[in-house]
């Protein structure tokens, strides 16, 4: 996990990268590019191989990560680099970092890219730009991206009587499927969500969908602990007091589910990959279900690629970085093992991904999520991971009974006030 020192460390080196001529100045012909170990990194090398080179002469330094290729790994890297005044060209960072970077002073603005390279709106998912921008100007460029979307067994429905045609729509429809299931004994508990996800990213989809926010619009007030968090927090604990439901990690829900332990899970687009490969019943996925009365808005899980050089010509290699990787074959390199959304529409064709969609209805749900998706939110200034920790630890303290939601929530956000300050 990144440290509350590492993002320190970004936010104050900022002001010399502002001044530096590390980041603005070519030092070599090569351009070096930091992006997480792992799946994504397989997939980009891929993408960039030599053909690359040679149709475009561009030289690439892809850097990894190391540790476990999660964004904080590339958080902290970032850190280091430019601390010593020597950060890449280029990164794919976590789609929750963008705001961050951005706010550091540290991104370059891709419109006059996308003015001179070329680029063609139609071709990519409508939130495209809305999802990345940051005071009215285009900082990043979706390339890794996944929604929350909704798994279940449609064994253990049946055997509740359930159709699993018909998956719940609404919290008050999940209550009662659950409550169905575990009155069957078709499964232990009816439905599990991850209270650990980085950065909160379940809890600010939950209460987001209930209307709530973390921050007010100009990201000056903790509203966390408005009612609609308290709303929420209430819900799941009102499920774990009936034993339909318990708290639990990552790791715990997905082992609980392919148990056949829990029969409907909350998850990011690229589960259902390993559920369908694992799972000894019928698995399927739908769209999430949202507390009665609210809005279905998603903001992205993934990576984003972005551009830290003030080098005019290092900003047009790159820019052809991005335009590769975002291309339909770049997008169907990512996204046909890793269950991710093609940001580029063309990727969903024949040509494509069209057969895999077709083939594997589960990635179905989190394409048809894309009209939902909104941006992703990050806590200002110097201590958003201190933040995000406390609020983590009081929605777990909620969820288990330790603390009332209404305080747990209070208590979060007056110490996040402090720490804002």
């Amino acid at each position: 996990m990144t440290s509350i020192v590492s993002r320190r460390t970004l936010l104050l080196a900022a002001g010399a990268a502002a001044v530096t001529t590390a980041c603005g100045r070519r030092t070599s012909g090569t351009l070096r590019f930091l992006v997480p170990s792992g799946t994504r990194a397989q997939a980009i090398d891929a993408t960039l191989g030599k053909d690359f080179t040679q149709r475009t002469g561009i030289h690439l330094e892809t850097q990894l990560s190391g540790g476990g290729g999660n964004w904080q790994d590339v958080d902290g890297r970032l850190a280091t680099a430019f601390a010593a005044g020597t950060p890449p060209a280029m990164a794919l960072v976590g789609a929750n970092a963008v705001l961050t970077y951005a706010a550091a002073g540290l991104l370059q603005p891709l419109e006059p890219l996308m003015a001179e390279g070329g680029f063609r709106p139609d071709d990519y998912i409508e939130p495209f730009r809305r999802v990345n921008q940051y005071d009215g100007r285009t900082v990043a460029a979706l390339y890794s991206l996944g929604v929350m979307v909704f798994s279940y067994n449609a064994d253990a429905f049946r055997k509740a009587g359930l159709d699993p045609d018909r998956p719940p729509a609404t919290w008050s429809e999940m209550r009662s499927a659950a409550a169905a299931v575990v009155g069957a004994r078709a499964a232990r508990y009816g439905v599990l969500h991850s209270y650990d996800a980085d950065s909160n990213w379940t809890f600010e989809n939950f209460m987001g969908w209930a209307g709530g926010s973390m921050m007010d619009a100009r990201r000056r007030r903790i509203t966390f602990a408005d009612q609609p968090g308290v709303d929420v927090l209430t819900y799941w604990r009102g499920l774990i007091t009936d034993k339909l439901s318990t708290p639990t990690t990552t790791l715990e829900m997905d082992d609980a589910f392919l148990r056949g332990d829990a029969a409907m899970v909350f998850g990011p687009a690229t589960k259902p990959v390993r559920y369908a490969k694992e799972a000894s019943f019928d698995c399927r996925t739908a769209i999430v279900p949202i507390p009665d009365g609210g809005t279905r808005r998603l903001p992205p899980g993934g990576g984003s690629l972005v551009i830290f050089t003030k080098d005019k010509a290092e900003q047009q290699a790159a820019w052809q970085v991005i335009r590769a990787l975002t291309s339909a074959a770049g997008q169907t390199e990512l996204c046909e093992n890793t269950g991710e959304i093609p940001v580029n529409v063309q990727a969903t064709g024949a040509r494509y991904l069209g057969p895999v969609i077709d083939k594997q209805p589960y990635r179905r749900p989190a394409l048809d999520s894309v009209p939902a998706l909104a941006q992703r939110f990050q806590f200002p200034g110097l201590r958003a991971v201190q933040i995000n920790d406390l609020l983590q630890e009081n929605i777990y303290a909620a969820l288990t009974g330790a603390k009332e939601p209404r305080e747990a929530l209070k208590d979060a956000a007056s110490r996040a006030e402090v720490l804002l300050a």
